[in-house]
């Protein structure tokens, strides 16, 4: 997700080499060194030049996920070995711009959504992308575009924790921690749809909204341990906490049950010791996925609550709220 500005001399493709396109600006939010909130930059540059399989879209609107701020911070710095600035971002809805000439999956005016791989590129947080057709979908008509960006991590880890690592059936029971939260509002809805009997955790603010997304039972993790309020094992645990809440989690599993964590990668041997299981989803980005997940947005089927839009220009406070770790739902970037 490092910025790769290039010349406007390579911005080529299609019919937008015009004079007026081809010194256009766009405008993004990178950050200059790893840090806090504050580091959070506006800066404007000539639209990125794009090869003859990328797609160039304009973005209506970005995502905000945790693994946002944790980038920003440093913690993943290993992982970015370009140097700065980074434009952050995973998750974007917008419209194709132009395409390369040896791609035939987009036009220019089609409208999509789409997620990023975690490799070092152009982040998000931007006014246009340069992307690979292979990690969007197409936005289904009704459907906006902050609806459109806060779908594809979110609900791509739910989907891919539930169906591909738990394997969850009808009938089994299934818990949810932090219920109201972006992947867990997202996977509190995937369980119901799946059969499950739906368990959350949320604080008592949320019990109304993770009971309309489908659980069947709710418990306050503020008033309480988790584990004290079970009635019974569950087969499932979804947890977005990781640490504690993961390790207690794997005493509430009925045996061979199974935790799937997206904080931290857990250890074989603490869930071998109790007969359970531990796994980690690290999420995929999955056009034909996301492309079923906005399908069932767009039939009523799946709701994407967006808590916040907030100007690009103000990425710091975004960030910021993210980090109180109460965001109900997603929040969104506009550009």
């Amino acid at each position: 997700m490092a910025a790769r500005w290039e010349s406007d001399q390579g911005f080529c493709q299609g019919g937008l080499m015009t004079s007026d396109v081809a010194t256009a600006q766009m405008t993004a939010v990178e950050i200059p060194s790893w840090g806090d909130a504050d580091v959070l930059t506006v800066a404007h540059h000539p639209i990125p030049a794009f090869g003859e399989r990328d797609v160039l879209v304009q973005i209506e609107a970005a995502g905000v996920n945790p693994v946002d701020y944790k980038v920003r911070a440093g913690t993943y710095s290993a992982a970015f070995g370009e140097a700065f600035p980074i434009v952050l971002g995973r998750d974007f809805a917008g419209r194709v711009m132009d395409v390369g000439s040896k791609v035939s999956s987009w036009k220019a005016g089609d409208d999509v959504l789409g997620t990023l791989r975690m490799d070092p590129r152009l982040g998000c947080y931007a006014s246009h992308i340069v992307v690979s057709d292979a990690v969007m979908a197409r936005r289904p008509a009704g459907m906006d575009a902050n609806t459109g960006a806060a779908l594809p991590i979110a609900g791509l880890t739910a989907w891919q924790a539930l169906v591909e690592v738990a394997a969850v059936s009808p009938g089994q029971r299934v818990l949810v921690q932090a219920a109201a939260g972006g992947v867990g509002h997202m996977a509190v809805q995937l369980a119901h749809h799946l059969g499950a009997e739906v368990i959350a955790t949320a604080s008592e603010r949320n019990h109304e909204f993770v009971r309309s997304l489908g659980a069947d039972s709710v418990i306050d993790y503020t008033k309480g341990r988790f584990e004290d309020a079970l009635l019974e094992p569950v087969d499932v645990v979804i947890d977005c906490f990781g640490g504690d809440v993961y390790t207690r989690s794997l005493h509430v599993l009925k045996p061979g049950g199974i935790v799937v964590t997206m904080a931290a990668r857990p250890d074989p041997a603490e869930a071998e010791a109790l007969g359970v299981r531990g796994a980690l989803v690290f999420v995929r980005p999955d056009a034909v996925q996301l492309e079923g997940l906005a399908a069932m947005v767009a039939d009523g089927r799946l709701r994407v609550h967006v808590e916040r839009a907030y100007s690009l220009t103000d990425a710091a406070a975004a960030h910021r709220e993210q980090e109180t770790g109460h965001v109900r739902g997603k929040l969104v970037l506009v550009p």
